[in-house]
């Protein structure tokens, strides 16, 4: 059966990055090894707590455990290897199948492939015809998504703070980075990004960190004394 990733963190399915990111820190300091140790549930509890925080913290991750389940969220829906099908161009073994029906020829081009069927049905009275199968690209639909990378001060992101983000378009937004947010972490801005045939795309917003420089040797005591009192 597959697990609920939303039921393990204790969450619903709605459930905001925010609310996703405390539920998931307050589960890891309760069931993590060093404060159980050799308890293997406890073990076995953090394990799970992490592989649910991983897929429902990440937006195409949760999207396709969304609709897949947890065979979605590790990238391969559907399972198994297809079959006889190959990525490549369709069913792979087409062409070997007929090619042992003694002399049924067969070639195959850039636009399809193509073999005589008179070697198959010609002994049956049946009119020789040669017949074209053709493939057909299927050309992907580009996103409008537009991706941009701020770099926000190291404190800002431990204490949260809003920064003024611009999207595709040059429409301005102040979006909220939550307290305790790590560097990497993607944002959403909905209908910010490319626009095409009435449709809108979204701004993601990715923050890095911004180390201080210079530190002086009473901030650096300060600094000491958080890091000796500052829980993770």
């Amino acid at each position: 059966m597959s697990k609920d990733f939303y039921n393990i963190l204790g969450v619903s399915k709605t459930a905001t990055q925010d609310e996703i990111k405390k539920a998931y820190r307050k589960l890891a300091m309760k069931y993590h090894p060093d404060r159980n140790k050799g308890d293997k549930q406890a073990e076995e509890k953090f394990k799970e707590i992490g592989q649910a925080y991983d897929v429902l913290s990440d937006e195409q991750k949760r999207k396709n455990y969304d609709m897949f389940g947890a065979a979605g969220a590790s990238g391969n829906p559907f399972g198994g290897t297809g079959g006889a099908y190959s990525s490549a161009g369709g069913f792979s073994g087409f062409e070997d199948i007929f090619s042992n029906f003694g002399g049924a020829t067969g070639s195959k081009g850039t636009s399809g492939f193509e073999f005589d069927f008179s070697d198959l049905f010609g002994g049956f009275g049946g009119k020789s015809s040669r017949k074209t199968y053709s493939t057909r690209e299927e050309k992907k639909e580009e996103s409008l998504d537009f991706e941009k990378t701020y770099e926000v001060p190291i404190f800002d992101l431990i204490l949260g703070c809003k920064i003024e983000v611009t999207g595709y378009n040059g429409d301005k937004a102040k979006l909220k980075i939550p307290e305790s947010t790590k560097p990497g972490t993607k944002f959403r801005v909905k209908n910010f990004g490319k626009k095409l045939n009435g449709k809108t795309g979204n701004l993601i917003v990715k923050v890095e960190a911004i180390m201080p420089k210079n530190i002086s040797d009473v901030d650096k005591k300060l600094l000491e004394t958080l890091r000796e009192n500052v829980s993770y």
